[in-house]
C-alpha cells in the first residue's frame, strides 16, 4: 500500500514547502512529508545520524530509532497483547540488564555529545535499543498494575515463553534496522512511526491511570482516547517549539536525507 507513496499525492509548491519540493525534484509525497514533521517534533534530524535503507533515510536519528522501536515492541509483548495479569517487577537479573542498558545509553550519548569520542550510527542504534528494552520492563509492570489491575505476585517476563517472545520480536526489530534492506524501507518507516506514537500513547495512558485511579482493572476506551489526544497535543506543541527555536521546519532535511547524503 505504501510502496508507491514516494510519488503519490505530492505536496504542491503552494503548500508552503517549496524548498523541500525543489530538493526532491518538484514534489514531496504526503507520507514522507508527514513522517518528517512527526520526527521533527522529537529529533534534530541531522543527516549524518540518520539510518538509511539504501539511499533513503528514516525520519529520526539512529539513537531515537533504537529507543522507540525497542521500547514499544517489548511493551506490546509484555503488557498490551499478553502478560496483562503480571504486575510484579521483572526478576532482578533482568532489571540488572535493564540498568546496564541505561548506563550504556548514557555513556554513548554523553561522551559523544561532549566530543570525547565519535559514535557511529550502529552504536547509536544499539545504545538506544538497549535503553528502550530496559525501560520497557518496569513500565510494562506499572501498566499491568495500573491499567489492567494485575497483582504484584506474578512478575513480568518471568516465564520462558515471555523471554522467547521478547527475544524473537526484539531480534527481528533489531535486525530490520541494523541490516536495513532497501525493499523494506516502507516497513521500517511504518513500524518506527507506530512505535513512536505507541510509546507516547502508552506513557500518557499510564500517567492518566496513576493520577485518576480506577477501581476495577481494565482498559477504559475513554482514557485511551484521552491518552491519544494528549499525545497529539504534546507532539504538536513540541513541533511548534522546535520550529520557533530552530527558525524553520525540517524541509531542508527531507531533501538532503532522502537523496542519500550519507554521513
Amino acid at each position: 500500500m505504501l510502496s508507491g507513496c514516494r510519488g503519490a499525492y505530492p505536496i504542491p509548491l503552494r503548500s508552503g514547502h517549496a524548498r523541500a519540493a525543489a530538493l526532491l525534484g518538484g514534489e514531496v509525497s504526503w507520507w514522507d512529508w508527514w513522517l518528517w514533521q512527526l520526527g521533527f517534533s522529537i529529533c534534530h534530524q541531522h543527516g549524518e545520524s540518520l539510518l538509511r535503507f539504501g539511499d533513503r533515510a528514516l525520519f529520526v536519528c539512529a539513537r531515537d530509532t533504537g529507543l522507540f522501536t525497542a521500547f514499544f515492541t517489548l511493551l506490546i509483548l509484555l503488557s498490551l497483547l499478553r502478560g496483562r495479569d503480571r504486575g510484579g517487577m521483572p526478576p532482578w537479573p533482568l532489571m540488572a540488564l535493564a540498568l546496564c542498558g541505561l548506563v550504556f545509553f548514557g555513556w554513548d550519548g554523553l561522551t559523544s555529545y561532549l566530543g570525547l569520542r565519535e559514535s557511529g550510527n550502529t552504536l547509536r542504534f544499539l545504545s538506544g535499543f538497549a535503553a528502550g528494552s530496559g525501560l520497557a520492563l518496569p513500565v510494562a509492570a506499572l501498566i499491568n498494575q495500573s491499567v489492567f489491575g494485575a497483582g504484584k505476585a506474578s512478575k513480568v517476563a518471568c516465564r520462558v515463553s515471555d523471554l522467547f517472545a521478547v527475544g524473537m520480536a526484539g531480534g527481528a526489530a533489531a535486525a530490520l534496522y541494523l541490516f536495513r534492506p532497501d525493499p523494506l524501507f516502507r516497513i521500517g518507516q511504518l513500524w518506527l512511526m507506530i512505535c513512536i506514537l505507541g510509546t507516547f500513547w502508552s506513557l500518557n495512558l499510564l500517567l492518566i491511570y496513576l493520577i485518576w485511579e480506577k477501581e476495577e482493572g481494565g482498559l477504559s476506551w475513554t482514557r485511551a482516547a484521552a491518552a491519544a489526544l494528549m499525545t497529539a497535543a504534546e507532539l504538536a506543541c513540541s513541533h511548534v517549539l522546535h520550529r520557533v527555536f530552530r527558525g524553520g521546519g525540517p524541509s531542508g532535511g527531507i531533501g538532503e536525507s532522502m537523496h542519500g547524503k550519507e554521513g
